[in-house]
C-alpha cells in the first residue's frame, strides 16, 4: 500500500470479513492483537490489532491488509471495497426508461426517487417491530436513529441508479431469534423477506385475481408503505420499469449476499391493488355474494331502496349495502321477512368498515335447496 491515508475501515470490520471468508482466529498476542490462519494454507497469516489504543495501530492495520491482499492475490483497494461492503447494507434502485438511458433523470422524479427509497427502508424498519398492513407516525427510537444514519451513495453507470447505504453499527435491534443481530441487518432481512413475499403475492394475483393473497404477505413484512414506495420508483407518470438490489451485510441472519427484485409496468397494477387492499379501499370485480338480509332502508319519497346483506367477502363476514330498484327491493323485503337468503352479482367496493355492491344485477331470493 502507498503511504497515503488509511482507508476508513476498522479492526472490527476486518475481523468480520476474515470470519466470513473462513479464516480461523487461533491466537492472541496479549491484549494487543488477534492472529488469524487458514486450514488450506500453512503460510497465510493475518495479525489484526485489537484497538486504536494499541501502539502503531494504523501501521499494524495496514500490514494486516497487505497480508490479506497477498493471500487473495488482489490489490488492496479491491479488498478494502469488499471490507466496507461487508459492513453495510446497500439498497440500489435502478429505474429504466427512455429518458434515463443516458444516466440522467428529470429532477422532479429524481427527488421522488430518493424520497421513496427512504420510505422503502422506513417500511422495512417498522416491520422489524410489528407486522401491519399500514404504518404511520414516528418510528421507535432505535429505528429513527437507523433512518438518520442512512447515506446516499455514489450513483452507478446504467440507466439511473440511486444507492442508499445503511452503516452496520454495534447496536442490536428488538427481540429477535438472532439476539446479536444489529438493527441494520434486521432491516435488511425484513426488506428482502417483505419484497419476496410481495413479489410472489403480486405474481399470484396477476394470474388468479384473488386479492386476499396479499394478506399472507403482511406476516412477511409487506405493507401499503412498501407498495407505495415501489410505485414511486416508476415515476410520477408510472412510466418506468425499475429494479431494487439489496446487498445484505454479513451477520448472524445470513452471509453477505445480493438479492435483486425486478418490476415492470405490468406489475404496477398489482402493487396498486395491494396498496389499496392494505388501506382497506379496494374493489373486487364481478363477484357474487350470498347472505341474509339484516337491514332495509327506503326513503318515503324514493322508489329506490337499500338493503344490507350479511355475507362472506374475501374470507371474512361483512355487511354489504346493495341499492335496489322497486321490484328487487320488494323481493328483499320478502327475503327479510322469511329469513331467506338472497344472492346478487356486482363489483364489491370495500372501504374501511363500509362495503357496497356496485352495479348490482341478477338479484334473487335463494331457494336453500339450490345451494346443495
Amino acid at each position: 500500500m502507498s503511504n497515503g491515508a488509511l482507508p476508513s475501515i476498522s479492526a472490527a470490520q476486518l475481523q468480520t470479513y476474515l470470519q466470513s471468508k473462513n479464516w480461523l482466529k487461533d491466537g492472541v498476542v496479549g491484549k494487543v492483537a488477534t492472529v488469524w490462519h487458514r486450514n488450506d494454507s500453512d503460510e497465510a497469516e493475518v495479525v489484526v490489532p485489537l484497538s486504536p489504543e494499541v501502539r502503531d495501530y494504523e501501521e499494524q492495520l495496514k500490514a494486516a491488509l497487505v497480508s490479506l491482499a497477498a493471500y487473495e492475490k488482489r490489490n488492496i483497494a479491491d479488498v478494502v471495497d469488499d471490507l466496507v461492503g461487508a459492513a453495510v447494507n446497500v439498497v440500489a434502485v435502478r429505474v429504466i426508461g427512455e429518458d434515463t438511458s443516458d444516466g440522467s433523470i428529470p429532477i422532479e422524479d429524481g427527488v421522488l426517487l430518493i424520497r421513496k427509497a427512504k420510505e422503502l427502508l422506513y417500511a422495512a424498519a417498522m416491520a422489524v417491530y410489528s407486522k401491519r398492513r399500514q404504518f404511520s407516525g414516528s418510528p421507535p427510537k432505535d429505528a429513527k436513529e437507523y433512518m438518520d444514519s442512512l447515506l446516499l451513495g455514489q450513483t452507478e453507470v446504467g440507466s439511473y441508479v440511486v444507492k442508499v447505504i445503511a452503516p452496520l453499527d454495534a447496536s442490536t435491534g428488538p427481540s429477535h431469534p438472532a439476539e446479536d443481530s444489529s438493527l441494520t441487518e434486521l432491516v435488511a432481512h425484513s426488506l428482502v423477506v417483505g419484497l419476496s413475499a410481495l413479489r410472489d403475492a403480486s405474481s399470484h394475483y396477476q394470474v388468479n385475481n384473488e386479492i386476499a393473497v396479499f394478506e399472507r404477505a403482511v406476516a412477511m413484512g409487506a405493507s401499503s408503505n412498501m407498495c407505495d414506495a415501489l410505485l414511486g420508483f416508476s415515476g410520477k407518470d408510472r412510466s418506468r420499469h425499475f429494479e431494487v438490489k439489496v446487498s445484505t451485510p454479513s451477520g448472524p441472519l445470513f452471509a453477505r449476499d445480493t438479492a435483486v427484485f425486478s418490476f415492470n409496468l405490468r406489475d404496477l397494477d398489482a402493487l396498486e391493488s395491494a396498496s389499496s387492499y392494505y388501506k382497506n379501499d379496494y374493489v373486487l370485480l364481478d363477484r357474487e355474494i350470498i347472505g341474509s338480509v339484516k337491514h332495509l332502508h327506503r326513503p318515503q319519497v324514493d322508489e329506490v331502496g337499500t338493503i344490507t346483506v350479511q355475507a362472506p367477502v374475501g374470507g371474512s363476514e361483512r355487511s354489504v349495502e346493495i341499492q335496489l330498484g322497486p321490484e328487487d327491493y320488494h323481493m328483499g323485503i320478502v327475503a327479510h321477512d322469511r329469513k331467506a337468503l338472497v344472492r346478487c352479482r356486482g363489483d364489491v367496493h370495500v372501504k374501511g368498515r363500509t362495503t357496497k355492491l356496485l352495479n348490482p344485477r341478477d338479484f334473487a331470493v335463494v331457494d336453500l335447496r339450490s345451494l346443495f
